[in-house]
């Protein structure tokens, strides 16, 4: 017997330097096998996409969103907006430069919409992306099903697909169906890719594509949004100033202190 190599006659096995490194890449190989092959539904996704980032996701996220319009006619429009998450839950919307003058407040499943500097409406409402880029992440799986599903979103559709060149899961629609609503996650880093969904306010079905995930602090952060309707681009979204705000103020996220208070100083 050499220094390099033990037999073991009774299991047959040969351990040396050479089969210790095949022996490793083939239990890589299964390990990373099962792990893709666990999630197979709606439930496993969920579940998966909890456990990859729970405790290790930014809760509050700020930046500002700059839009560009493309009109009918060939031209295009541009608005600025500041943009408040923190997770779950808590979402602001200012338009323009002018803070706490219109916008709105998405405040555990009400929004607030503003104008003027005073709130104008109140009413029951759910922010799917809300759910899908970030609460997703905080509340426990079961309770995500129920409230995506309460979205409108057939939870028990679930196939795979290929999406800019890379594996997704793909949740709400069976494959080919483009109309229905649903939304596609990166397989490999298990964030929102694209959300295809009926705006109520613009009454119209739109396809969103997120676009240019970059590391911010602990988590991705899509830095691109563009929105397709009938296969043609009417907006798209830059983020600028991405910051993980570990101090934010959450009095940001109480309607009634409009004008006290803003991230953005």
């Amino acid at each position: 017997m050499n220094r390099y190599s033990k037999y073991y006659v009774n299991s047959i096995i040969i351990f040396s330097p050479y089969n210790m490194k095949v022996i490793n890449l083939i239990l890589l190989c299964i390990i990373s096998f099962c792990g893709n092959a666990q999630i197979n539904n709606t439930q496993s996704l969920i579940s998966a996409m909890h456990k990859k980032y729970n405790g290790n996701f930014n809760a509050n996220i700020t930046f500002i969103q700059v839009n560009t319009y493309f009109l009918p006619d060939g031209k295009t429009h541009g608005t600025i907006s500041y943009e408040a998450f923190h997770y779950p839950g808590k979402f602001r919307v200012d338009h323009g430069v002018k803070h706490s003058q219109d916008g709105f407040i998405v405040r555990n499943d009400t929004v607030y919409n503003f104008k003027s500097g005073s709130i104008t409406q109140k009413a029951p409402d759910v922010y799917d992306l809300l759910m899908l880029t970030g609460d997703i992440y905080f509340l426990e799986p079961n309770e995500s099903i129920i409230k995506i599903g309460n979205m409108g979103y057939d939870m028990v559709k679930f196939h795979e697909d290929v999406w800019n060149s890379k594996p997704v899961y793909v949740v709400g629609a069976e494959k080919g169906d483009l109309k229905s609503p649903q939304f596609w996650i990166d397989k490999e880093e298990l964030y929102l890719v694209r959300n295809i969904n009926f705006n109520k306010e613009e009454n119209r079905l739109e396809d969103q594509h997120f676009k240019e995930h970059a590391k911010v602090m602990k988590a991705w952060v899509e830095e691109r949004v563009e929105v397709f309707v009938d296969g043609k681009l009417v907006k798209r979204e830059h983020y600028a100033e991405v910051k993980a705000d570990n101090n934010l103020n959450m009095d940001i996220f109480d309607p009634y202190k409009l004008g006290k208070i803003h991230w953005r100083k």
